[in-house]
C-alpha cells in the first residue's frame, strides 16, 4: 500500500494568506481550524523559540480534525544554544508538554544551525544525545545543515536509533543530497520527513512568484519511489520556496496523487 502523503506549510498564521487562502477578515485564532480543512499537516515553527504553553497545545488539538498531524520543531535551547550538551532535562520537559497532542502529534524536528559543524566534539554531543534521549512512541527527524555530516556513521546512528534524517532542498542542501539521504535510509523507517526551503526571503507571500516546476518534477519521482518503502511521508513548504506555501503544498499533493 502506498504511503499516506502529509504535506503542508511551515506555520499557519500568515497575514499575506488573507484573500488567496483564508477569507478576508479571518481572525488569527480561527486560522488553524480553516487551515486544517485544506491541508493535512503543519510544521509548527513557534516551538523553536520555546516550549509551548499547555493551553496552546490544548487549543491546537481542539482546532483540528482527528486525522490532522502536527510536526513540532524542538526548541533552539536544545539545538542552537546548548548544542545538545546537557539538554536532556529541557528536552524531556518539551516532550512531556507536546505529548498532550496525542495521536495528532505526527513528528518532532531537531533542526540544527549552520554553525553546528561535524567536528569531533559536535559529533560526540549529537551521537550521545540521539542514543540516549529520544522519546518512545514519537517520530523524530533530524536536519543537519552541512553535507559533511552525512557519512556511514550518521546513517548507522539513524538506523540503530530509529530516527529520520530530514531530506531538504535549500541553500544548505541540494536535491541530490536529499535523494541520497532517502536512498541510503531505504526502508529502515516507516516514515520520511521532507522540507522545501527558499534560498532567500521574499517580500510577500500571497501568490506563487518563483517557478519551481523543475524541482517539483524531480521531487515527484523521488516521492513516487519513496511511497513504496514507507507508510507516511511528511513534507513542509516554506513561503520563501515559491512565494505561497499552501499553493505549492497542494501542487505537490496533486502531482503525487495522480
Amino acid at each position: 500500500m502506498a504511503a499516506r502523503l502529509l504535506f503542508g506549510s511551515m506555520g499557519w498564521q500568515e497575514k499575506d494568506w488573507l484573500g488567496p487562502f483564508y477569507p478576508e477578515g479571518t481572525k488569527t485564532e480561527d486560522m488553524l481550524a480553516l487551515y486544517s480543512r485544506s491541508l493535512p499537516t503543519v510544521e509548527v515553527d513557534s516551538t523553536f523559540y520555546g516550549r509551548p504553553r499547555e493551553t496552546a497545545v490544548a487549543a491546537w488539538a481542539q482546532a483540528v480534525p482527528d486525522d490532522f498531524r502536527f510536526a513540532l520543531k524542538v526548541p533552539r535551547e536544545v539545538t542552537h544554544r546548548r548544542h545538545f550538551e546537557g539538554a536532556g532535562e529541557y528536552f524531556g520537559l518539551f516532550i512531556q508538554r507536546v505529548r498532550a497532542l496525542g495521536p495528532k502529534l505526527g513528528a518532532i524536528l531537531l533542526q540544527c544551525g549552520r554553525e553546528f559543524r561535524p567536528s569531533q566534539a559536535n559529533r560526540a554531543l549529537l551521537f550521545e544525545f540521539m542514543e540516549t534521549q529520544l522519546p518512545q512512541g514519537i517520530r523524530v527527524a533530524l536536519e543537519l545543515r552541512s553535507a559533511e555530516w552525512y557519512d556511514d556513521a550518521l546513517f548507522d546512528l539513524a538506523r540503530e536509533n530509529g530516527f529520520a534524517l530530514a531530506a531538504t532542498e535549500s541553500e544548505f542542501s541540494s536535491i541530490d543530497l536529499a535523494e541520497r539521504i532517502l536512498h541510503v535510509q531505504g526502508d529502515a523507517l516507516d516514515f520520511a520527513y521532507l522540507r522545501f526551503m527558499g534560498k532567500e526571503a521574499l517580500e510577500r507571500y500571497n501568490e506563487v512568484q518563483l517557478d519551481v516546476s523543475a524541482s517539483l518534477d524531480r521531487w515527484t519521482k523521488i516521492i513516487g519511489e519513496l511511497r513504496e518503502r514507507v507508510s507516511e511521508i511528511y513534507g513542509f513548504v516554506s513561503d520563501d520556496y515559491s512565494g505561497h506555501a499552501p499553493a505549492t503544498a497542494r501542487d505537490i499533493l496533486a502531482r503525487c496523487s495522480v
